[in-house]
């Protein structure tokens, strides 16, 4: 939260660079990558080692191509967010817990603000008991970062929109010759379980931000 805050400060006029695609253009998530390209690669043989988990996230893509049709009309706000803060990219203090530091800001881009909390949670969504991480990692957004009813409405889906956009990626990168696809096909199953577990438990994600922030503004 308080990251989020304080990159809503940042101009983007002052940053050097070429940012990243936001999410919500996530066939772009890899530069060689197109919607056309990604589809025909993944109906090919290179992915029928994995070919159950492959299907259910094509599922999911039909899912957010009608989230992304649907939100973009809704001019959610747009900031600077870092697109890839998870806890692998967060050094602590051992003794304290304190945050001393962040990590790889190679995925930076102007992005729907609630990104940045969707990015940070699709890694809990994959632990064996995700609902508890969610929600504790909720708590600690909302000490700092607000988010309108459409951000909180949309949350699910953005999660899920991060998991994807790794697929793309990863796809872009074998075509690219950048990486073998076993980068995508050794994660498939992993990233199918999480979309669904997301999808299942859409309504009970979105409620609990909700929560979290009317406690924080009763106005919300």
């Amino acid at each position: 939260g308080q990251l989020l805050m304080a990159l809503g400060k940042v101009s983007p006029e002052k940053l050097q660079g070429e940012p990243c695609h936001p999410y919500y253009d996530i066939y772009k998530a890899h530069s060689v990558c197109t919607r056309e390209k990604f589809y025909e690669y993944i109906q090919g043989p290179e992915l029928d080692c994995c070919r159950d988990a492959i299907n259910t996230l094509s599922a999911e893509f039909s899912e957010l191509d009608r989230f992304i049709e649907e939100y973009l009309p809704k001019s959610l706000p747009q900031q600077i967010t870092h697109g890839d803060l998870h806890y692998d990219n967060v050094l602590c203090d051992e003794a304290t817990g304190e945050v001393t530091g962040l990590l790889d800001f190679e995925f930076a881009s102007m992005d729907w603000r609630a990104m940045e909390l969707a990015v940070c949670l699709s890694k809990y969504v994959g632990e064996p008991e995700p609902f508890p991480l969610v929600e504790a990692f909720i708590d600690g957004f909302a000490e700092y970062g607000r988010l309108t009813r459409d951000e909180c409405d949309g949350l699910a889906d953005m999660i899920n929109l991060r998991v994807m956009s790794n697929c793309v990626y990863f796809v872009g990168r074998a075509i690219a010759g950048e990486d073998s696809i076993e980068s995508l096909t050794s994660r498939a199953d992993m990233y199918a379980q999480r979309v669904v577990w997301v999808r299942q438990n859409k309504e009970r994600i979105v409620e609990c931000v909700k929560a979290r922030m009317t406690a924080v503004d009763p106005s919300f």
